[in-house]
């Protein structure tokens, strides 16, 4: 299990400045061949595209440990139109204590959806960073809805479960998947992932600065902090929503909670349609640990969105960061309209 640090993957002390892109694209072109330490795959007879997990060469991807692909967002609203009839699924299997397969093979710019299924007796986390700050990030999504974030730090999924990971592999390379909960990457728990052909030009994949992103840059220190006595101080609070005939609501509609405490928001929908909660401001202030549903959690530096399907639930695990007033809306088309939207107060 990882420490509440935002980006176990990112060490401060390295964190280097914005790179250019042209320098990004040199980098694509002449990446050379070599081994990444540190990467034991579990042993399985084939990779995921059916040829031996020995013939994918190990190719360095073009992007450091303090880097990650600034505009993901542009490549996932170029594939939205044709994904369901485009997208590829990849099943991988989590269990004691393996990945299978445990060699992922993708082609950089295709849209996929990785199918993370536990098929253990125990929780088990598909944890690769740098994979997912080379990829652009649509959502990941289970059987109580979808959460999004810029990139994922690390996905747990529960015994039985099932959470699927909407993703465009952008940096060519070879990655590593792990499960790091206390002993099972010790177990053998490891494998990796190689995205084959050529970085996209439409659009062109820009490079920049972990250190520089729009999530709170202290988060990891306030949530290592706050660990020990979260669960005796933590606060519940709810949102609920629904619909009540052509009106839609928040309830409460005005939310209030108190700079520097940890809370566990829970995310309820009452309704019969589906619902989205998106707090632009209030999101990028806060120290986000997780959001965690029946199927699992999900960590990342910073939320976009939660969408609930009804009568599900999805609970937020933060840290107000910031006092002041900021807006929360359903930005599913009609809703905002119809009064789905509020405030989150946050005072000292």
């Amino acid at each position: 299990m990882t420490s509440f640090s935002a980006n176990r993957q990112t060490s401060a002390g390295r964190l280097r400045r914005l790179t250019v892109l042209g320098a990004a694209v040199a980098l694509l072109a002449t990446a050379a061949c070599g081994s990444e330490a540190g990467t034991t795959p579990a042993k399985d007879a084939k990779s995921s595209s059916g040829s031996a997990s020995k013939s994918a060469p190990v190719v360095k991807p073009a992007l450091t440990d303090a880097q990650y692909l600034t505009n993901g967002s542009e490549f996932v609203d170029a594939a939205k139109a044709t994904w369901d009839a485009t997208a590829k699924v990849v099943p991988i299997e989590l269990k004691e204590m393996s990945f299978t397969p445990s060699s992922v093979t993708l082609e950089a710019g295709k849209p996929y959806v990785l199918k993370l299924v536990n098929k253990g007796k125990v929780k088990h986390e598909f944890s690769a960073g740098q994979f997912f700050r080379a990829s652009a990030n649509r959502k990941v999504s289970s059987e109580s809805g979808a959460v999004k974030v810029p990139f994922f730090t690390e996905i747990e999924v529960l015994p039985g479960k099932t959470a699927e990971v909407f993703v465009i592999p952008v940096i060519p390379g070879t990655f590593k998947m792990l499960c790091e909960l206390p002993g099972h990457l010790e177990a053998g728990m490891s494998g990796k992932i190689t995205v084959t052909g050529k970085a996209p030009t439409i659009p062109a994949p820009v490079l920049g600065d972990v250190a520089s992103g729009a999530w709170l840059q202290t988060a990891g220190k306030m949530l290592d902090a706050a660990k020990p006595t979260w669960d005796a101080k933590a606060k519940t609070v709810q949102i609920a929503a629904g619909e009540a005939g052509a009106k839609m609501f928040f309830k409460p509609k005005n939310l209030t909670l108190k700079v520097g405490t940890p809370y566990k928001i829970e995310l309820m929908n009452v309704g019969k349609v589906e619902h989205e909660y998106t707090a632009d401001e209030f999101f990028a202030s806060i120290a986000f640990r997780k959001a965690e549903d029946k199927t699992g959690e999900y960590k990342g530096l910073l939320l976009k969105e939660a969408e609930v399907l009804p009568g599900q639930q999805i609970d937020l695990y933060l840290i107000p960061n910031k006092v002041g007033t900021f807006k929360i809306l359903c930005a599913i088309p009609g809703h905002n309209e119809a009064g789905m939207n509020g405030t989150i107060t946050v005072t000292k």
